[in-house]
């Protein structure tokens, strides 16, 4: 990542408005953990600077607590597992350069129905061979593919370990999860898998945050929508023509505040994310304006008042030469210029990203309102 990207760890490096790490702190409380310990290297001054506050601040406003191991001497991939002290039996180990959908509660309970020393998240992966592969037999050729697809069966970088695996793991030197998997085969011991189809992507180099980004685009539903249900629900509405966003400002007199992207909470149970949109989409005036549709929906977790929300957002396209209003409550901004202050302070950050990732898109592709 630092040799793609620039000097930043991968775990600060955002997705779509989020960092790596904030991203896999919230999946953790998603499924209800309530003890998260992060191991980190004593010299990654800025990621325990992000731990320490915001992250934090996070946990603690889930009812949850976020501990810090720092690794004043290397210990691998799975050293610091050995010496972490947990409250339960088993450990889920989870890298900060993977996002994945995955069902982590699922997989806890399977490890533990399976009663192995150590279960593995895996998944099929499929790699096309760049060269012509042959099939021989007794010395002829009976069979050519031309770069063929194969589905390889790969570890998805999550892990479970029970306290028996955890205390096999090599003190006092660096270890690796598959040195520490080697090691319980040979013990005779009972390592599983956990097989899934779910959405799984290692973000290790700038190409790879492109590709992560796509795929929250598409899929984020399964990435950032919480397992429990949120009691506020809030519709942010992008108009956008081309690539300007228009801006609502206050119709009150006396100094104007800073101009913000429409929105409004759900107002009753029956009400829904598209007919708030459809509310928005007339409190702004505009002649030429096209149907809402769905960007995204994701929920955030406010750590000042521990309180949740779900933010539906949706984008309307101004048709062509449909850009008069008959209100001066409107103003416009181009895409790439908007920032955190545009909006309102909860969702802004996210908000702002997909919307930029959307404009900035050969081919954007709306999701499809349920």
């Amino acid at each position: 990542m630092r040799a793609s990207r620039g000097g930043q760890h991968k775990a600060l490096v955002k997705v779509l408005g989020v960092s790596m790490l904030e991203r896999n702190i919230l999946t953790l409380l998603s499924h209800d953990f309530r003890e998260i310990f992060l191991a980190v290297g004593a010299l990654e001054r800025s990621i325990l600077a992000c731990a320490r506050g915001h992250c934090q601040k996070l946990v603690r406003a889930n009812g949850a607590k976020l501990r810090l191991f720092i690794e004043k001497r290397p210990y691998g991939t799975i050293g610091a597992a050995r010496a972490i002290r947990t409250s339960s039996d088993d450990l889920l180990v989870v890298n900060v350069d993977n996002l994945t959908s995955l069902d982590l509660t699922a997989f806890l309970e399977h490890h533990r129905a399976s009663k192995a020393v150590l279960t593995i998240a895996t998944h099929i992966e499929p790699f096309q061979v760049p060269f012509g592969q042959v099939l021989i037999k007794d010395g002829e050729i009976v069979e050519y593919r031309e770069k063929p697809i194969l589905r390889v069966p790969l570890c998805s970088g999550t892990y479970v370990l029970s306290k028996a695996a955890r205390m096999s793991i090599p003190f006092g030197r660096p270890s690796s999860a598959p040195e520490l998997v080697n090691i319980l085969l040979r013990a005779k011991r009972k390592v599983v898998a956990f097989s899934h189809s779910a959405e799984w992507i290692d973000v290790n180099d700038a190409v790879a945050i492109e590709k992560a980004e796509d795929l929250l685009m598409a899929k984020c539903r399964a990435f950032e929508l919480w397992r429990q249900p949120t009691t506020i629900e809030s519709t942010t509405l992008c108009v956008l023509n081309k690539r300007k966003v228009a801006l609502l400002r206050s119709p009150s007199p006396g100094p104007s505040p800073v101009p913000r992207l429409p929105v409004a909470d759900l107002v009753s149970p029956r009400d829904t994310p598209l007919r708030s949109a459809y509310r928005l989409r007339k409190q702004m005036g505009l002649l030429g304006l096209g149907k809402p549709h769905l960007l995204a929906c994701f929920d955030e977790l406010d750590p000042r008042n521990a309180q949740r929300t779900r933010h539906h957002i949706f984008v309307a396209e101004m048709k062509p030469a449909g850009v008069r209003t008959h209100k001066r409550t409107i103003s416009w901004a181009g895409v790439s210029d908007l920032d955190v202050a545009t909006n309102h302070i909860n969702g802004g950050s996210r908000t702002i990203a997909y919307l930029q990732r959307y404009v900035a898109s050969k081919n954007p592709h709306p999701l499809s309102y349920r």
